[in-house]
């Protein structure tokens, strides 16, 4: 898909969106009518990645506000991020090391 580079991000990220939904829809309904043997590559991933999402959320509306914390199937925490949502609106702000030790250290005996 050419990326038009003079529309707003959100709006480019969304054509790119209904792209690959629509290339997707396309695939699977070939799929259905070969053989697994004669299967095509489909933009083969670069990688699959595993991870928990642990959500700590602190209140749930008017507004929203809570951290999502990621960890690798091993238990290491590898990142996480404060979050607000108010009236359809939603931003992440990413925690340093310490303040993600912080949260840790206030919230981790619950999980």
């Amino acid at each position: 898909m050419a990326d038009d580079r003079t529309l707003p991000f959100s709006q480019r990220a969304y054509k790119n969106y209904r792209s690959e939904m629509d290339d997707l829809a396309a695939i699977e309904e070939r799929l259905q009518t070969v053989d697994q043997e004669d299967r095509e590559e489909y933009r083969e991933p670069l990688a699959v990645t595993e991870r928990k999402e642990v959500t700590v959320e602190l209140s749930t509306g008017g507004p929203a506000d809570g951290y999502k914390l990621y960890f690798l199937p091993s238990g290491e925490l590898v990142e996480g991020y404060y979050y607000f949502a108010d009236w359809f609106e939603y931003e992440e702000t990413k925690l340093k090391d310490e303040e993600l030790a912080r949260v840790l250290r206030v919230y981790g005996f619950y999980f």
